[in-house]
């Protein structure tokens, strides 16, 4: 039980410190910062264009987090594959990478559900 007590308490050290005195200092520090930020024309403008250039290519995040996805899902198999084919690390490694595997394939899976529900609308029976 004294165990668990001190992972929770690791776990949640960073909300503590930034709830009390180290919070308030912090708040005090980057307060003209956040001001400045605040009253920024030219960010405005960039976040506007930004957002407007986003709503004529609504898929374009999509797409581009679904690249990124395979890229790391075949550049953590291929270095896996390496070091298991060199005897750096044991065959059994694989079993510690079927949870990781499966982690890309079900992102892979939603970011591909995604893209495919919005072009295709509702179904017929939901109408």
């Amino acid at each position: 039980m004294r165990i668990i007590a001190r992972v929770l308490g690791l776990i949640f050290l960073p909300v503590i410190l930034l709830s009390g005195w180290v919070g308030r200092r912090l708040g005090r520090l980057l307060q003209p910062l956040a001001a400045r930020v605040d009253s920024s024309g030219d960010l405005s403008v960039w976040i506007n264009s930004i957002s407007s250039s986003m709503a004529t290519q609504r898929g374009l995040l999509l797409m581009i987090g679904t690249v990124l996805l395979v890229i790391s899902l075949l550049a953590h198999g291929l270095t896996l594959v390496l070091l298991v084919a060199t005897d750096t690390f044991g065959r059994s490694l694989y079993w510690l990478c079927i949870p990781f595997a499966l982690l890309h394939v079900g992102v892979l899976t939603g970011f591909t559900g995604a893209m495919l529900a919005i072009p295709l609308g509702q179904g017929y029976k939901d109408k």
